[in-house]
């Protein structure tokens, strides 16, 4: 799976409009400044991000984005979706036709990578932003390390729910 920083930077921006949700809406500086996004990047990433009303955004003095809708009802899916348009790039490799001679429909290939969309899609679908902000809090109140990269020979991390 690869995400663009565009998607990235929406993620970063997306968790630090939740985690400051009860606070009130957010200048884009704010944002750009504390999570270290170009802010006319920023910018074009809040436009789109409010253009599939993931945010409301509000101009003047007393303006700013906020989320458009409650953060247990966001998932990482959602975002993604907004910025990237998909949220795999296995979906590219599901569009072209299997080439070997026993055709599409019979590809042992197509189904490997049709898991690998399936499983991504469901950890994307099930993780929303309150979920995120909720661990993100915990990681930063209890001092949690979170590693660079699976160590080798593990397969995943121990999931620690947010409670």
């Amino acid at each position: 799976m690869k995400i663009s920083t565009k998607g990235e930077y929406g993620v970063r921006a997306m968790l630090f409009l939740a985690m400051h949700e009860k606070d009130g809406p957010v200048t884009s500086h704010e944002i750009a400044t504390r999570q270290g996004i170009p802010e006319p990047y920023l910018r074009q990433i809040l436009a789109s991000l409010a253009k599939h009303h993931l945010i409301q955004s509000n101009r003047g003095p007393q303006g700013g984005h906020s989320l458009a809708l409650p953060s247990p009802d966001i998932s990482l899916c959602d975002i993604l979706l907004a910025l990237e348009g998909q949220v795999t790039s296995v979906d590219q490799v599901l569009a072209q036709p299997c080439s070997i001679d026993i055709g599409t429909e019979h590809c042992v290939i197509r189904e490997a990578f049709l898991k690998v969309k399936y499983a991504v899609e469901s950890i994307l679908s099930e993780t929303t932003l309150d979920q995120l902000a909720r661990r993100q809090e915990e990681i930063i109140r209890c001092n949690i390390t979170v590693p660079h990269d699976l160590p080798i020979g593990v397969r995943s991390l121990p999931v620690v729910k947010a409670s």
